[in-house]
């Protein structure tokens, strides 16, 4: 079956996933300023990084976040701004990661739908799938991965969301497998990932199902 993926490579930030360590607590929004210099540094990495995907205007995207920038909200990626005016040549969406902000809070809404089933991982299980993602596409600041969750059918497979810092491209998801007690990412998109791949119970579990040929 043919596969929509993503058009570009998602990049991790490791750290996002692991626990708040060394991290302050705080659910309280980020001033303005440090949400506007968050966002600056995303543009300037991809920027660099990704020079030919770039679908805003530098200075549109400059006028209009040093406008005062929407309320947001916290999401597990970080916190999460839209605009919900915005013109052509700006900014649809932003997310600041917790660690540029340098806190991290205690509650915060889910940046996709969540999965219907499995269980959460430890944190070493997900900074090995930051490191293969990481390994995979190359570059930082790009995507957080979010919402991992390993199966209780089949505790060899786990699913996985990234979710892009900047409004390049969709969200997309994941299955890796444990083989030889090593962790490999096995298909990886925005739709129908996993198909003729996954245990179809596994599939099930988290709410996904493959069409026929």
């Amino acid at each position: 079956m043919g596969r929509r993926k993503v058009s570009i490579g998602l990049v991790i930030l490791g750290a996002l996933l692991l626990t708040s360590c060394g991290l302050p607590t705080g659910n309280e929004r980020p001033e303005d300023v440090k949400l506007r210099e968050g966002i600056k540094s995303l543009i300037s990495q991809y920027e660099t990084k990704f020079p030919k995907s770039v679908n805003w205007d530098s200075a549109k995207v400059t006028a209009q976040i040093s406008r005062r920038l929407p309320d947001g909200l916290a999401t597990e990626a970080g916190w999460s701004l839209k605009w919900p005016n915005y013109v052509q040549g700006e900014l649809a969406s932003a997310v600041v990661p917790w660690i540029v902000l340098g806190q991290f809070p205690e509650k915060f809404a889910l940046d996709v739908n969540s999965y219907k089933g499995g269980t959460p991982v430890a944190s070493g299980i997900a900074a090995q799938i930051v490191k293969l993602q990481d390994d995979l596409f190359g570059g930082s600041f790009f995507a957080a991965v979010v919402n991992i969750r390993l199966s209780k059918n089949d505790p060899r497979w786990m699913v996985f969301t990234t979710v892009p810092y900047l409004p390049v491209t969709d969200p997309a998801y994941g299955f890796a497998e444990s083989v030889s007690r090593k962790w490999e990412i096995k298909d990886f998109g925005t739709a129908t990932v996993g198909c003729n791949v996954v245990p179809s119970s596994v599939q099930r579990e988290f709410g996904f199902t493959c069409s026929p040929r």
